[in-house]
């Protein structure tokens, strides 16, 4: 396909996925594995599983939620006693990973560029986000699972737009899932990019806001109004 025209200037916002957009998921979980097996053999082997079994009852839970459409009671007991046990392990993990290459860059870029530059995760992500060293990259962070809605639930953007005071045109989501992040944006009227389909590096994304040039299939091509 013929490169379209990725005008930069129909877009005042990007919202940014946090989870297996701005660092590997996939990676991380496997320095976290490494870092329980070390516990265990140090005399923390049960500390260690019970953490493992939380995160991955917890993992395959919001799995559920989000087939179901995204809506979730909020439990906020329950989230603090998850965000302790990711400071304690998934944190370390988080941070020996670091972001994927090009995503400090291409934060500091957009950023340059853009009214705001927003962090919209389906779960706590403040944490998450010291880890990288990114926190000062965001003017706002968003936590579906503190708003009673994941994605692909349209709510949390239409949240992020009333609090910008924009029209849904004028904000951008990346993101790296099109069953959460994709089809999401999409019920809420935004544009998306996805890693993955329509970027496969953060220079490449750099590149596309710099140039205007974007390859793929969604584009924001016209400039929105003012907005309310």
């Amino acid at each position: 396909m013929p490169p379209k025209r990725f005008d930069v200037g129909a877009v005042r916002a990007i919202s940014w996925d946090v989870d297996g957009t701005l660092y590997s998921v996939r990676r991380v979980a496997s320095r976290l594995r490494f870092a329980m097996l070390a516990a265990s053999f140090r005399g923390r082997a049960r500390e260690a599983w019970e953490a493992a079994a939380e995160l991955r009852r917890f993992g395959s839970q919001m799995e559920l939620v989000r087939a179901r459409g995204g809506n979730i009671t909020p439990d906020d007991a329950r989230t603090e006693r998850r965000i302790e046990i990711e400071r304690r392990w998934l944190s370390p993990a988080i941070a020996a990973t670091g972001p994927r290459p090009g995503v400090a860059d291409t934060l500091r870029f957009v950023g340059s560029q853009l009214e705001f530059q927003v962090a919209l995760s389906d779960f706590e992500c403040g944490h998450k986000l010291a880890s990288l060293g990114l926190s000062d990259a965001f003017s706002a962070t968003y936590a579906g699972e503190r708003l009673g809605h994941l994605k692909p639930s349209p709510e949390p953007f239409r949240r992020v737009l009333r609090d910008l005071g924009l029209p849904p045109e004028c904000l951008l989501h990346i993101g790296d899932r099109p069953d959460t992040d994709g089809a999401g944006a999409k019920a809420a009227g935004c544009s998306v990019l996805l890693l993955g389909r329509d970027f496969s590096s953060f220079t490449q994304l750099r590149s596309m806001f710099a140039t205007g040039q974007h390859p793929g299939r969604a584009s924001p091509t016209d400039r929105c109004g003012d907005g309310p």
